[in-house]
């Protein structure tokens, strides 16, 4: 009977793991995800993105994700390297963008015209994670944060953090809880004495799969310290295309009526009456290509070609 509950216990816990997140722990996930990028002022020289994360002064690599990858925070820290019709650049996730579609970005300013130009607004883009070039993981401890009330927020990761624990008195790990705006949170706090605040030792698992534990770190309230780990990288091969072709929506028009060429500014260049068409006018020219493919009943399919 104990060997049952112990297995039903080990199954509960790997289910609990693997549903966290909607996009779960996947070592060496190289996934490529296409959207649209749009840009917005940023966050530069504040932590006023949804994830609380600080910002530096000038810090013009960072962007919002979309409401359905951002995952209830757990893209937030993450790294993001994106492709568009100029070029690439690589963001950290900072923000959230509730209104944005599954696979769109919105960029920091500085980083959007990295890839697309202003004057375009909104551009197909072609992304995925990739691992951040940061040191150590640090912490902060909210002021406030007490043996009956704990808030702290981890950050520098190299991947995504899929679960924090913290370690009991008899040596078993407990997961925190994570609010929406990237805040490990216990209203009853993790002290088990309630005589004093700390110190703690953490369990940090990345959506690779990796665990790293600290050793215990000291409670200081509203300063930034230094945990001592970090999540391994791991060399999943660089996957990086000497052209891009981005299709912005992959289903194809049945009744197709035309499709239309435009610059990267949006301006409109012509008009071709199928793809055989449009890719023979198309192939000697060098610059990125917007394409938009319409059918009779009036849906538009948005289509980049860009040689790089």
């Amino acid at each position: 009977m104990k060997s049952t509950q112990t297995l039903t216990l080990l199954a509960l816990c790997l289910l609990t793991r693997l549903t966290a997140n909607a996009f779960p722990i996947q070592a060496c996930d190289t996934t490529w995800y296409t959207g649209e990028g749009t840009q917005y002022g940023g966050v530069a020289g504040s932590n006023g993105g949804n994830c609380g994360i600080y910002v530096e002064e000038g810090d013009i690599f960072h962007c919002a994700m979309n409401h359905s990858q951002y995952d209830s925070s757990f893209a937030c820290g993450a790294c993001v390297r994106a492709f568009g019709p100029l070029g690439e650049v690589t963001v950290k996730v900072v923000d959230r963008c509730p209104e944005c579609k599954p696979g769109d970005i919105d960029f920091s300013t500085g980083s959007f015209v990295k890839i697309g130009t202003m004057e375009a607004g909104r551009i197909p883009i072609r992304w995925q994670f990739i691992p951040c070039e940061e040191e150590d993981i640090k912490v902060k401890f909210e002021k406030g944060t007490s043996q009956f009330y704990f808030k702290a927020i981890f950050y520098d990761i190299r991947y995504r953090i899929s679960q924090l624990e913290y370690q009991r008195s008899d040596g078993t790990f407990v997961p925190i809880h994570r609010e929406m705006y990237n805040f490990y949170v216990e209203n009853a706090g993790i002290d088990e004495d309630k005589t004093k605040i700390g110190p703690y030792v953490f369990r940090l698992i990345s959506c690779e799969g990796d665990t790293v534990t600290t050793a215990p770190i000291e409670y200081e309230a509203g300063v930034e310290i230094n945990t001592g780990v970090q999540f391994p990288f791991h060399n999943c091969g660089e996957e990086k295309p000497t052209s891009i072709e981005v299709t912005m929506k992959e289903e194809p028009l049945q009744d197709l009526l035309r499709i239309e060429a435009y610059d990267i500014t949006g301006r409109y260049l012509r008009s071709y009456k199928d793809w055989d068409e449009a890719i023979e006018s198309l192939k000697e020219r060098t610059s990125p290509t917007i394409l938009k493919e319409i059918d009779r009943a009036g849906h538009v399919r948005h289509h980049l070609r860009a040689k790089q």
